[in-house]
């Protein structure tokens, strides 16, 4: 009797000594890659001609510190960090993408890196503003003594009507525009070729530039209504 005891009592300590081993050494999980979220959608999203913003969070880091976080684009689907990317210093961040070409579309993701590997958030594509459809206030200066207003109209049809403000009417005139990235050419009057011809980039939401009369070169800028 006294052996069963002895053996039952070696046994109960065994299993004690086991119970105090687990308790003091937990599993210790694998790391894995980081999880990242896009929060920018159509209905938030900030854009002009030649910027948009993207805002991510990284939501866990997968048991490694997160090395670098950011966003990735390109003009084609799916883009990752072998194309256009950022880098941000928080979890939370949001990242200004800027010189992209005017009515262009572009997809992106945000990422979260640790030693594990990369992680990329679900993708979403913007387009910048186009020039189509909006009106801008032109100020124009033939030489150090001579400027004057004009609105400008840009047609989505790649027409445009000029008209100034203090003589509304009197220098209505009908003309052309093109659009290549963000390069303007403006054909001032589409009815004489010889006439005035405005050249200059958009740069987020503002414009400028030289224009060419005969025999005369001046400056404009402009901004939209």
């Amino acid at each position: 009797m006294k052996i069963i005891f002895k053996i039952f009592s070696v046994f109960s300590l065994s299993l004690l000594l086991a119970s105090c081993s687990s308790d003091n050494n937990p599993t210790i999980l694998a790391a894995t890659i980081p999880t990242v979220s896009l929060e920018t959608t159509s209905a938030n999203v900030e854009k002009t001609y030649t910027t948009i913003e993207i805002s991510g969070t990284v939501d866990d880091d997968g048991g490694d510190p997160v090395t670098a976080r950011g966003t990735v684009w390109r003009t084609d689907p799916n883009p990752s960090l072998s194309d256009n990317f950022t880098t941000e210093s928080s979890a939370t961040f949001t990242s200004e993408i800027i010189d992209l070409e005017a009515n262009t579309t572009y997809y992106f993701k945000t990422y979260a890196t640790n030693a594990e590997g990369n992680a990329y958030s679900s993708e979403e594509s913007f387009t910048t503003n186009s020039l189509g459809g909006t009106t801008w206030d032109f100020h124009v200066v033939y030489d150090q003594n001579t400027s004057w207003h004009g609105d400008v109209v840009f047609n989505a049809d790649g027409t445009a009507v000029y008209d100034e403000p203090s003589s509304p009417g009197t220098y209505l005139t009908n003309g052309t525009w093109v659009l290549n990235g963000n390069d303007l050419i403006y054909d001032f009057d589409s009815s004489d070729p010889g006439n005035v011809t405005y050249t200059g980039t958009i740069e987020v939401d503002e414009m400028s530039g030289v224009f060419d009369y005969p025999n005369h070169q001046g400056t404009w800028s402009a901004i939209e209504y």
